[in-house]
């Protein structure tokens, strides 16, 4: 600028070192003058336009050598099959800090079905940055309200020019959700398999650079947001295929020896008791035979309902082959797991079950073993085995019960024997010292 300047005084010394004093020359003077002026200014008008390019293309150029940079890396921690979906905000706010130097950032989610107090009808505000506090009503927005809820209504990329064009609202003029969010740049993470499913909408507010294709550069991080959502909700469901029963939903034997192995060294370590509560469906091959393979599945995963609704969070459960099912119980004496175990059988023996009236005395019913740790055994195949043990002194002492078989280490070796359960008309609940 200062070099134009320059160049232009000195152009205006040399004309008017050539005009005369004379009024002509006075007035053609003061034309080339004002020609010069007007020149002067188109030129400081080119430079200034110049300038703002320049740093346009500057911001760009750093914007694409930062995406260059981060990409790689980003795509690698996405991708990991030790993803914390925890994380994954962070990751995407870091890879738009870097492209857009915003001034704030949202990520709405639609939440999961499983989530407490649902409404898949609405997203909500999952992480932020650059947002100072907000009522706690303006975190929760429904789909279709206000522009992010337009957003994920459509989804649709909206920028801040987009809203004032009504040919893309619909017609429609769409309010701010909130006076707080800053809303240049809005666009929804979509999984596009078999449908295109919400998953939530990232927001970009007032960002310093604003690349050339800002719409497919949002896509792009909206897109890379949706994969990571959906990779480990993928592995989350394939984790649970391994790890549950296919007909009950219980865990299976494998993974839940590996979590009372667990349990195990927990209580040892911090001097705890721990129960195993083990049974069976009594009679459940007549069953079969009488209503059919169908049925007897239908029995399974009523069961496995039953267990799910008695247990406390600490506890754990799983389908230890055919009709046997093992229970392990944290923070748990003898006397408390024989109630425990008790509360179940009579859950189940109440239970209003298809058929059950071809069983003996027309209910269906379990008989069980309880051992405890550490005094029946100080490793999960101790345990277990001590709790078979008293599931078979269950069936053999006419079944519908539950057994707590306690031998106690001194010269006799006398058995004590607890069971609770079911007995014929006047003999009650019996607890008795076996001869």
């Amino acid at each position: 600028m200062a070099e134009v300047t320059s160049i232009v005084l000195a152009t205006l010394v040399g004309v008017a070192a050539g005009f005369s004093l004379g009024r002509s020359g006075r007035s053609g003077l003061r034309r080339e003058m004002e020609r010069l002026g007007g020149e002067v200014s188109r030129l400081e008008s080119q430079v200034r336009e110049q300038t703002r390019i320049a740093a346009k293309l500057r911001g760009e150029q750093r914007s694409l050598t930062n995406l260059s940079r981060a990409l790689p890396t980003l795509v690698r921690e996405l991708n990991g099959s030790d993803l914390d979906p925890q994380d994954i905000p962070r990751h995407l706010f870091d890879l738009a800090e870097k492209i857009f130097e915003p001034q704030q950032l949202l990520l709405f989610l639609v939440r999961s079905p499983g989530d407490e107090n649902q409404d898949l009808r609405e997203v909500y505000l999952r992480d932020q940055r650059g947002l100072g506090d907000v009522p706690a009503a303006a975190t929760r927005i429904r789909i279709g309200e206000g522009k992010v809820g337009w957003v994920a209504e459509t989804k649709a990329e909206m920028v801040e020019e987009d809203w004032l064009n009504l040919s893309r609202t619909e017609g429609r003029s769409l309010e701010d959700n909130h006076p707080a969010f800053h809303l240049t740049l809005v666009g929804p993470l979509v999984h596009h398999a078999k449908g295109d499913h919400l998953i939530g909408v990232l927001c970009i507010g007032n960002p310093a650079t604003r690349p050339r294709d800002e719409k497919l550069v949002l896509q792009m991080i909206t897109n890379l947001g949706a994969i990571a959502y959906r990779n480990v909700r993928n592995s989350r469901a394939l984790q649970q295929q391994a790890n549950h029963d296919g007909l009950t939903d219980l865990l299976n034997r494998r993974h839940f020896m590996v979590l009372l192995g667990d349990l195990i060294f927990a209580a040892e370590r911090r001097a705890q008791s721990l129960a195993v509560f083990m049974f069976d469906i009594d009679h459940f091959k007549r069953y079969n035979d009488s209503n059919g393979h169908q049925a007897g599945d239908e029995i399974l995963r009523g069961v496995a309902d039953v267990i799910r609704r008695g247990l406390r969070t600490q506890d754990i459960a799983c389908r230890y082959g055919g009709e046997e099912f093992l229970v392990a119980m944290p923070l748990t004496d003898g006397s408390q797991a024989l109630q425990a175990a008790e509360r179940i059988r009579e859950a189940i023996a109440s239970h209003p079950f298809a058929h059950r009236e071809t069983q003996p005395d027309g209910l269906l019913t379990i008989s069980g073993g309880v051992a405890v740790f550490p005094q029946d055994g100080q490793s999960s195949t101790d345990l277990i085995r001590r709790a078979d043990q008293s599931l078979y002194k269950a069936k053999a002492a006419g079944r519908n019960r539950v057994v707590l078989d306690r031998i106690f280490e001194m010269a006799d070796a006398d058995s004590d024997i607890v069971s609770f359960g079911h007995e014929p008309p006047g003999a009650g609940t019996q607890a008795r010292r076996r001869p």
